[in-house]
């Protein structure tokens, strides 16, 4: 059946007999004699070519065998022979053969069926067996039966023998063995059919080990196909080949590699689900087929087979698929790099000529690899480098895994000891070479970026005579298995530590080190990782300079010049070679910057990189490189969204992480997200479903680590602060959860051996001491879980115990939370607030602070923070037993006197044991020694107990005797208390006395005497003067009576004070014992000179006066102290809530990311939903506004102003490490008023309250705002309140937030209707609330307005074709905005330079006139226009559009809507004829006076107004009124609901819709009751205002039964809103409207806006001035007048005085005066000039022209270039730099030939400038990109930036395509950008949004790849175009005209169409486009309906202008056009070959 084949492929070899019967013609011998091997060979040789064609003609099995074996011998002996059986066609002849084998034998003897079966297999043994070893080790043969034959054939040639049950066993067998190229596993499946698993599992089992690595992949997938055509479907065959593949891909990591590259995962999934899905099937097949398919997805899957298996896991029903969800989950684990499979021998070579050896310079080389087998003895060459044979450096890997090194600067090689390799894992290997270092050259080797081993070496020796040199990667001997990601060689030695940065980079980056921001490529645990070396790195330097290597390197990039690096060997490298293409691969300037990089360099000739040996390229994509293509991050957060199950939450969660963690692109994407907020607000709703092992993977990846915990730490602080410190979400979760969430604090900060790091890089402005105790007054955890809380709070403030962090904060905690509660406030701010326990609360928070300041680091922080005035009793005991000086310092400020007033009313058992504690020195260790300590170590103390005995006596003294009272009577326990605790006290000061002389000196003093003889004196007196004693009472007088009585023999004690004692002792002893009358035991006389005691007594009252006045005056600071300090507390409480609830109003708002996924094109788009349309605001040309947009659908796709969060920073100065304990406020100067005011100020600091805090979220990072008002912003009827927001850098609009009074942004929807009510808006505040924001740049201008005739609005323009109308409260707060942005504009004019307008335009093609531009009119604008209308230079139209504008229309206020003219009258015909008079409308007269009975109805309605006194007007009516506007664009949101607002909320009658234009034309014309209005601009711009998209139900018409749908046409426009629309406006610009336009401009603008003779006077409340709704107080009046307006419309502001000039209407008119030709006009006189433009070199295409405005000339770019518009000396590149290098990937910004930026791992395929500030790029990541350009000043991305350098900064990242990106287009004039895409669409985006809007599709398969497209700047059309059709769009995609393309496309690889461009004018009245070929000709086409059928719906169609034939050479093919440009009205063309040519029309 192939024998047909054989001649048309035989022909390719010039070698090969053309003909069976060709005889071979022998080869004339040598001169010199053969030796005996050659003379062999080419025996066998001739062998071979007759064995082939005897094969050929055998014409029988038998025979066919016998050759087949004579084949297999000859090639046995020889390798040689298989180039020639190739040659031959070998391999199309074994096909043949094998397709042929069971062919009926013809002939007299019939065989017997055993012996033909028996010969069928052998010859099909034979031509397997042939075929495997032709193909061993053999990579031509192999490629060539890949390419050229196919398994595909291989595959049909074996159906015969699959459908026969008798040979299909051994058949499978063959193939197996065909595939591992091992035919003694041929009969693995014999006999395996109708067997059970069992037997298959144990026959499995046997063969395991024969089993082997893949040597033909196109033989597993034939076996693979086949499963199908198994005879009977056999279960038992189908699970031997399931159960075999399972065992091959787990064997070795190629067969893994191998099995991923084979598109299995799509089938495998397919019958995985029906396994799942069939109660019959099989478990055991399900398993092993679960098992293969997350075996093939560790190495990867393409984007189309993840996105599959993505859409499979979320189910219809939003729930998940938990099978799917499992295999999702072990394929996102890995972690592949893309790489190269090696097999030794296997060799990756790179040539480079014209060199004399290694650098001279040194070297670095590099190698990410993974060793799966190391070499059984010996060693494997890893590296190497060779000159003229001879190896001048060797890298080597020992079988021990270490590493060897040999070079000619040394004899013997030398082996690196302390290397190590490990297996299995990835691993980094640097060896960098200096020659210099020292005199001293040196080799040194780092394995994993740290430094391994240093060898003196001598450098190689350079080679006199330049050569070519040899760099080979791999070795073509040793038998090794491995892999690399890339290889690298730098021609410049690195410093010690970037090895350390470019490992932690991964094996996954393959970039040139060029991009200045390397750290993005870093993971978060890389980041940290170099974040915890460099802290490391600077406790061990004096200086910081010393690690600025390494922080230079983070912050500016490597600093490698892309001239040092000398190769890069990757899977990425080798296919960017490719597209240089290998014949040029000596040719290295592919673009300029590489003609640059030659021009720095010599001239060595770098080749392409060669595969030599066994080499498998792994192009993975891993699950999680996948997600970054398919959607990001948004993905893995919206499966977290839908789990419903602790398991499937614990499974998504390790989905999304296993997604981030080694991705950086998806890291990117989930902080521009602000994801982890997001991720904390969708857990919080699910925190009971949070089990451990979700905890645990969470916390993984934030850091802990649960295996080893003393590694933990916190790689990811924002994710940390925004999951970990989410405490309201922990609070909600199970009990054991919050345990585990609450202990992991101490483990950061107490167990791990980087706490120290964690303290200080991670914590240290996390705020987290505030965070915990603003959780403890909250409800949020229970009362058992409380303690955790504090535990944590004492890990975290002991960590970090600054003044700001910790102390200030509990301390203020505490005096605020130790006392009474605080009176609550209205609990809708602290509702989760709790009082009730707040005391037992603050008292854990103390014992935690008292545990940290037994720790002496942290109390010298305490005491240099915080004067201790303040601090409680059992902080003061604490203190005493550290600082000796603290009791003098505490007598300074009244700290003893205030405790005297203070301990007393404290007194309890606990208070009276640390009080003597404090006394005896009992504190810092209370062991039995110190307990039985009796020295007093503070005196200062006793003065306080006294005063507490004191208390404590009068309490006793003062409780009556109750009836029965006993010692244990029934007293209250707090009395009993009382008298116990006076009882111990008196004890022990009894014991103390008599053992302590320390204590007994503290009698010395008077003062402390006195307080006890008070004490005691006072108790007697009051037992003595009780009438009811209490027994327990006189007890406790004997004993103090006691201890008085020993005191009075006191020498210590004064005498006076001695008999006191004895005259108290005497009365209290006639208490206690009436009948005792012994005197005195101290003689009374002993007693000093009264006078001498009367003047100590009198000295010590004074003392102690002033001592109370001082005490007194301390302690009413405290108390206001204190107060302040809770009205702080209180303050801060209610600011932190506010904040919680605004943070979690803001990310609940955070919705836009799952949008994307759910709508169209997204990844779980729901089939068959509608989408909703709205008119777009934005403006295209002349303020034209026809652009829909997704309505309720606005996905973000910023980038820009993320913070990053995977930066490496320069370790700050570790300012505690050395403890400056600064002069105490207490030292010899401190005055205790200072003190206080100090303490004040330290502890009660002010609470700043933020009013603006919910808009700060809003602002661009850096942003400080500078002016805010409330404003109403309008769009169309409705009013919506917002805030106008005026920043240092930015402009915002904030909708639905207004200012209180005070100055708080509050909810509009809460405040007050007199903050932001505007007089006569319609206020909406349900409505959508959109936040906008402008950079002060994008500002253009501005125009005062009037709003509803009140001069207070505002209308600003901005550059992106964007305007906003607000309307401001008073005048005033207008004329401050008018100021701000006059001073703004201002000062950017004096900087920005003048784009200059076209210079090569023969037709003046103006800037298209947008809002910016009409906005901007001088004086003098409105006669300017007058004149440019005049002589035809811009259109009736634009004309017509800015005379709106200047009179104060504005399409943004519908009460002020543009105004323009009903043109024709012509609504019945079935076709428009133009060129009639009678078609037209009279524009000399209103509308009102069209017809005679109209004209006298109103002159009669004037005449009777006039005669009543009333003003007269001829309408009651008006031409344009908002009902008019919303009348006619009912069907178009979001006019659909202001026309229900301006009706009360519901449609008017049906009849009365706009449903049809004929009856509204005679409405407003012929009608005498009708109206008088006039059109809007949509007539002549957007034909979806005409249709009913949204299927709104408007009712039926009573008149005729029809319901309203879509508008009514008249018969001409054909069906088709889009023709009414484009005749409509050709008739608004024929030549009769041009005659007779001034006549209407002077009726609605002119000198007849009120002039009664023209019938032209209407209603007068519709002119300026006649309303003043400020002055009307009444409410209702106002509404009425406001309806009025409304209604009766506003005439607009009157322009001329004069009547109206006419326009010049000689010559051609569809030109400007002047010009005689144009291409529509005269396209056939069209000629190509003789010489070109330009040109840039033989074999470099010519892909863009760029108009040079400046120099006034065409830029040609090549591929991969594209020049900045107007800036001609900047431009970006992309694609690959030169051989040797990737760089395919970067994008490349160039100035004046020179590199000044790249950014890597841009992925650019293609790039288009929308305007010189913004740039599109598409990307091979299937991505669109949006681009910032920035210059000087403005530049904050590029760190290499200088002053008026150019660079780009990313601001979008754009997602819908499903493949790679091929072209974009860009058109700043309608704000939207155009891809193209290999998955057969082109994708529609917003410019200044940057989303999706719709797509166009071609179809899908590769022929509909969409690669060209253009877009109209004049009209919006879009041209796309794939290899077989040419389609025209709108632009909102609506289909035009579509061109089929397949008949002229031919097998050539080019596309039929190889370039488009439009022909631009302000107007054109047909339309060009031009199509350039890959034949050499340029088509000229225009689109039109003339040959639609009668009686059906508009087609349109492509009509050819005329036909280009491209000059060329008649010996040279025909060139083909690669570019075209239309300049004017001339014609540019760019070639293949280089060449650009110009034609043009005649002068």
């Amino acid at each position: 059946m192939l024998r047909s084949l054989l001649t048309p492929l035989r022909a390719r070899f010039d070698v090969s007999p053309s003909r069976p019967d060709a005889a071979f013609e022998p080869v004339a011998p040598a001169e010199d004699e053969l030796t005996p091997e050659d003379f062999a060979r080419d025996v066998l040789v001739e062998l071979m070519r007759n064995s082939v064609e005897s094969l050929k003609g055998a014409d029988n099995v038998r025979s066919r065998t016998e050759v087949l074996a004579e084949i297999q011998r000859i090639m046995l002996q020889d390798a040689t022979t298989k180039d020639v059986f190739k040659e031959l066609d070998g391999f199309l002849v074994l096909m043949s053969v094998l397709s042929t084998v069971q062919t009926a034998r013809e002939g007299p003897v019939i065989e017997p069926e055993d012996q033909v079966l028996s010969d069928v297999q052998e010859c099909s043994r034979l031509v397997f067996t042939l075929a495997s070893e032709a193909m061993y080790e053999h990579k031509e043969n192999s490629d060539y039966f890949r390419d050229h034959v196919g398994y595909d054939a291989l595959f049909q040639a074996v159906q015969g023998l699959i459908s026969d049950p008798k040979t299909v066993e051994e058949t499978l067998g063959f193939l197996l063995s065909l595939a591992l190229h091992n035919f003694s596993v041929s009969g693995i499946f014999g006999g395996l059919q109708g067997t059970d698993q069992t037997t298959v599992d144990s026959r499995l089992s046997d063969v395991d080990p024969l089993l082997g690595r893949i040597i033909l992949p196109g033989a597993i997938r034939v076996l693979w196909d086949i499963l199908p055509q198994l005879p009977g479907n056999d279960p038992a065959i189908r699970y031997a080949i399931y159960k075999l593949f399972e065992q091959l891909v787990y064997l070795n990591h190629r067969n893994q590699v191998v099995f991923s590259s084979l598109g299995l995962i799509k089938p495998l999934l397919s019958l995985f689900n029906q396994h799942r899905n069939d109660p019959s099937a099989n478990d055991k097949e399900k398993h092993v087929l679960q098992k293969l398919l997350r075996r093939i997805l560790d190495i990867g899957a393409t984007t189309a087979e993840s996105r599959l298996i993505f859409q499979q896991v979320v189910k219809d029903d939003d729930t998940l698929d938990t099978d799917v969800l499992e295999i999702i989950r072990t394929g996102m684990k890995a972690r592949w790099p893309e790489h190269f499979s090696m097999e030794s021998p296997a060799t990756l070579v790179l040539k480079e000529e014209g060199i004399r050896g290694m650098p001279m310079t040194g070297f670095t080389y590099m190698i990410w690899l993974w060793i799966e087998k190391a070499p059984a003895n010996g060693a494997a060459t890893l590296f190497s480098f060779s000159m003229a044979g001879r190896t001048l450096l060797k890298l080597a890997l020992r079988h021990n895994g270490q590493l060897e090194l040999a070079s000619t600067g040394n004899r013997e090689a030398a082996v690196f000891s302390k290397s190590n390799l490990p297996k299995a894992r990835w691993t980094h290997v640097t060896l960098v070479h200096y020659p210099h270092r020292v005199s001293n050259p040196s080799i040194r080797l780092f394995i994993d970026g740290v430094l391994n081993d240093t060898l003196n070496w001598p450098y190689p020796r350079a080679e006199g005579a330049p050569q070519t040199g040899t760099y080979t990667v791999g070795d073509e001997n040793a038998k090794m298995s491995w892999s690399i990601a890339s290889s690298y060689l730098l021609s410049v030695p690195l410093a010690d530590d970037l090895p350390r940065l470019i490992h932690h980079l991964g094996p996954r980056y393959c970039g040139t080190f060029q991009d200045p921001y390397l750290v993005k490529f870093l993971t978060y645990e890389a980041s940290t990782s170099l974040n915890m070396f460099l802290a490391a790195v600077a406790t061990k330097v004096s200086s910081p300079a010393e690690i600025s290597p390494l922080v230079k390197a983070v912050k500016d990039g490597l600093g490698v010049p892309e001239s040092s690096l000398i190769f890069l060997m990757s899977p990425s490298s080798v296919r960017d070679e490719l597209r240089i293409g290998t014949s040029q691969q000596n040719s290295l300037p592919v673009t300029p910057s590489s003609a640059f990089f030659l021009s720095q360099v010599q001239k060595p000739v770098r080749r392409g990189v060669e595969e030599k040996g066994d080499i498998f390229s792994a192009d993975v994509s891993c699950l999680d490189m996948a997600l970054w293509k398919i959607g990001g991050a948004a993905i893995s957060l919206r499966l977290v969204q839908v789990a419903n199950t602790p398991h499937e939450l614990s499974r998504t969660l390790g989905i999304l992480i296993d997604g981030l963690r080694n991705n950086w692109q998806n890291s990117e994407d989930m902080e521009r997200l602000r994801g982890y907020e997001i991720l904390a607000n969708i857990l919080r709703t699910k925190s009971q479903m949070i089990n451990m092992t979700g905890f645990e993977t969470l916390f993984e990846f934030l850091g802990l680590n649960f295996r080893s915990p003393d590694l933990s730490t916190v790689v990811n602080s924002v994710a940390y602060r925004a999951i970990a410190l989410d405490f309201e979400l922990w609070a909600r979760t199970r009990k054991e959860v919050q345990r585990v969430h609450l202990e992991h604090f101490i483990t950061l900060l107490q167990t791990s051996r980087f706490k120290k790091f964690n303290s200080k890089q991670r914590f240290s402005k996390l705020g987290l001491v505030r965070k915990l105790l603003f959780v403890l007054q909250t409800e949020w955890y229970s009362h058992d879980t409380i303690p955790f809380v504090v535990d944590s709070l004492r890990a975290v403030a002991q960590a970090n115990f600054s003044a700001d962090d910790a102390i200030k904060p509990i301390i203020s905690y505490l005096a605020a939370n130790l006392h009474e509660a605080p009176v609550t406030s209205p609990q809708s701010v602290m509702s989760r607030i709790d009082y009730g326990h707040h005391r037992e609360k603050a008292e854990q928070v103390m014992e935690s602070l008292l545990s940290i300041l037994a720790v002496p680091a942290c109390y010298t922080k305490f005491t240099a923070t915080l004067p201790l005035t303040r601090i409680f009793l059992r902080l003061i005991s604490m203190s005493l037993g550290i600082s000796s000086s603290f009791s003098r310092k505490f007598e300074l400020v009244s700290g003893w006197s205030i405790l005297r007033i203070v301990l007393p009313c404290a007194w309890d058992p606990a208070v009276h044991e640390a009080t003597f504690d404090i006394l005896l020195g009992r504190v810092a260790e209370k062991n039995a020694s110190h307990m039985a300590s009796t020295t007093v170590v503070c005196s200062h103390i006793v003065p306080a107990i006294f005063v507490a005995l004191h208390r404590g006596l009068d309490a006793v003294a003062h409780r009556p005797k109750i009836t029965g009272d006993t010692d244990a009577g029934t007293s209250s326990p707090a009395s009993l208390m009382t008298e116990s605790s006076m009882e111990v006290l008196v004890e022990e000061l009894i014991d103390l006395h008599a053992s302590s002389p320390t204590f007994r000196q503290v009698f010395r003093s008077q003062q402390t005497t006195q307080l006890f003889v008070d004490a005691y004196k006072a108790f007697v007196t009051a037992v003595s003067s009780s009438t009811d004693i209490n027994p327990r009472a006189i007890k406790l007088l004997e004993k103090i009576s006691h201890f008085s009585s020993t005191l009075s023999l006191d020498n210590d004690v004064a005498g006076p004070q001695k008999r006191d004692i004895l005259d108290t002792l005497q009365s209290a002893e006639t208490i206690y014992n009436p009948n005792c009358t012994k005197k005195p035991p101290v003689d009374p006389e002993l007693i000093a000179d009264r006078k001498a005691r009367r003047l100590r007594v009198s000295s010590s009252k004074l003392s102690v006066q002033v001592g109370e006045r001082t005490t007194n005056k301390s302690m009413a600071r405290m108390h206001e102290w204190r107060n302040s300090i809770m009205v702080t507390e209180r303050k801060r409480l209610r600011k932190t809530v506010l904040d919680l609830r605004e943070h979690h109003r803001q990310v609940s708002r955070l919705n836009e990311w799952a949008l994307i996924l759910v709508s169209e094109r997204g990844l779980w788009a729901h089939p068959g939903r509608h989408r909703a349309w709205r008119l777009d605001e934005t403006e295209g040309p002349y303020r034209i506004r026809k652009k829909l947009e997704p309505q309720n659908e606005e996905p973000s796709s910023r980038v820009d102003g993320m913070e990053q969060i995977r930066d490496v920073k320069q370790p700050d100065a570790d300012a505690q490490s050395v403890f400056q304990v600064e002069v105490p406020p207490w030292a010899e100067s401190y005055e205790i008023s200072a003190t206080d005011a100090n303490d004040d100020q330290q502890l009660a600091e002010e609470v700043t309250e933020d009013k603006h805090r919910r808009v700060r979220h809003e602002l661009e990072p850096g942003d400080v705002i500078e002016a805010v008002t409330t404003v109403a912003r309008i769009d169309g009827v409705d009013s919506s309140p917002g805030l106008l927001i005026f920043g240092r850098t930015h402009l915002y609009m904030l909708d639905g937030l207004v200012e209180s009074d005070d100055g708080e942004v509050i909810d509009a929807l809460e405040a007050p209707k007199k903050l932001f009510f505007v007089p006569g808006s319609i206020v909406e505040l349900k409505g959508p609330q959109r936040a906008q924001r402008w950079a002060h740049e994008q500002v253009s201008s501005f125009s005062d307005r009037t709003f509803l005739f009140r001069d207070v609005a505002l209308e600003i323009y901005f550059k992106d074709s964007r305007s906003l109308l607000v309307v401001f409260l008073d005048k005033k707060r207008r004329l401050e905005m008018d100021q701000r942005l006059s001073a703004s504009i201002s000062y950017r004019g004096a900087s920005e330079s003048f784009t200059p307008g076209t210079g090569l335009l023969k037709t003046p093609l103006l800037g298209k006139m947008s809002a910016k531009v009409m906005s901007g009119f001088r004086a003098d604008a409105l006669s300017t226009a007058q004149r440019k209308w005049q002589t035809r230079e811009i259109s009736n139209f634009t004309y017509l559009s800015i005379i709106n504008q200047i009179s104060g229309r504005t399409p943004s206020d519908a009460t002020q809507y543009p105004i323009f003219p009903w043109i024709l009258k012509d609504y019945t015909s079935d076709a428009l004829d133009l060129t009639s008079p009678d078609s037209y409308r009279d524009l000399t007269k209103p509308m009102g006076a069209l017809t005679l009975a109209r004209c006298e109805a109103a002159a009669t309605r004037y005449v009777n107004l006039e005669s009543v006194g009333e003003q007269p007007f001829h309408y009651g009516t008006h031409f344009s009124s908002s009902m008019i506007v919303c009348h006619f664009l009912i069907r178009l949101a979001p006019f659909t609901n202001m026309f229900k607002t301006l009706q009360g909320g519901d449609w008017d009658l049906p009849d009365r819709l706009f449903s049809d234009v004929a009856r509204a034309y005679d409405s407003a014309a012929t009608d005498v009751r009708g109206d008088v209005r006039e059109l809007i601009p949509e007539f002549f711009t957007c034909p979806e205002f005409l249709e009913n998209l949204a299927n709104i139900d408007f009712g039926v018409q009573q008149n005729n039964g029809e319901r309203i749908h879509d508008a009514k046409l008249p018969p001409w426009a054909k069906q088709d809103p889009l023709l009414f629309i484009i005749l409509n406006r050709k008739a608004l610009e024929s030549d009769h409207v041009s005659e007779h336009l001034p006549a209407w401009i002077d009726l609605i603008w002119g000198c007849k806006q009120r002039d009664p003779s023209s019938l032209n006077v209407f209603h007068p409340l519709s002119y300026e001035g006649s309303i003043d709704l400020d002055s009307i107080m009444d409410e209702l009046e106002r509404e009425a007048t406001v309806g009025i307006i409304h209604n009766f419309g506003q005439t607009p502001r009157k322009l001329f005085n004069s009547p109206h000039p006419a326009r010049y209407m000689h010559g051609l008119t569809s030109l400007p005066i002047g010009n005689l030709h144009g291409i529509e006009e005269d396209g056939h006189l069209l000629v190509q000039e003789s010489r070109p433009v330009k040109d840039l070199g033989t074999n470099c295409t010519v892909r863009e022209l760029i108009l040079d405005n400046i120099g006034e000339k065409i830029i040609p770019c090549p591929e991969g270039v594209l020049c900045v518009p107007s800036y001609p000396h900047e431009q970006v590149e992309w694609g690959p730099r030169r051989v040797g290098i990737r760089g395919g990937g970067e994008l490349r910004v160039v100035v004046d030939q020179k590199v000044v930026q790249v950014v890597e791992a841009a992925f650019c395929t293609c790039a288009a400038f929308s305007d010189p500030n913004n740039l599109v790029t598409g990307s091979s990541d299937h991505t669109v990109r949006l681009w910032r350009v920035c210059r000087g000043a403005q530049s904050a991305a590029a760190a290499n930036a200088k002053d008026g350098v150019m660079n780009v900064t990313l601001s979008h990242i754009m997602r819908v395509h499903t493949a790679e990106v091929l072209s974009v287009t860009a058109s700043r004039a309608w704000s939207v950008a155009v891809s193209a895409s290999k998955d057969g669409s082109a994708a529609i985006w917003d410019l200044n949004k940057g989303v999706y809007v719709r797509s166009i599709w071609h179809g899908e398969g590769d022929e509909s790849e969409v690669h060209l497209v253009a877009v109209n700047e004049s009209t919006g059309y879009i041209a796309t175009c794939s290899r077989y059709k040419l389609c025209l769009h709108t632009i909102n995609a609506r289909p035009m005209a579509t061109l089929d393309l397949s008949s002229s496309a031919s097998i050539s690889p080019l596309p039929p169409i190889t370039s488009l461009a439009f022909h631009e004018r302000e107007y054109s009245r047909m339309g060009v486009l031009a199509t350039g070929g890959s034949d050499g000709t340029i088509t000229l086409r225009t689109w039109g309906t003339d040959g639609t059928p009668a009686g059906e719906k508009a087609k349109w169609e492509f009509l050819t202008m005329r036909k280009l034939d491209v000059m060329h050479s008649e010996r040279d093919r025909s060139p083909c056009v690669t570019s075209l440009k239309f300049i004017g009205e001339s014609l540019c063309h760019g070639e293949d070959t280089g060449k650009t040519y110009l034609w043009t029309l005649p002068d």
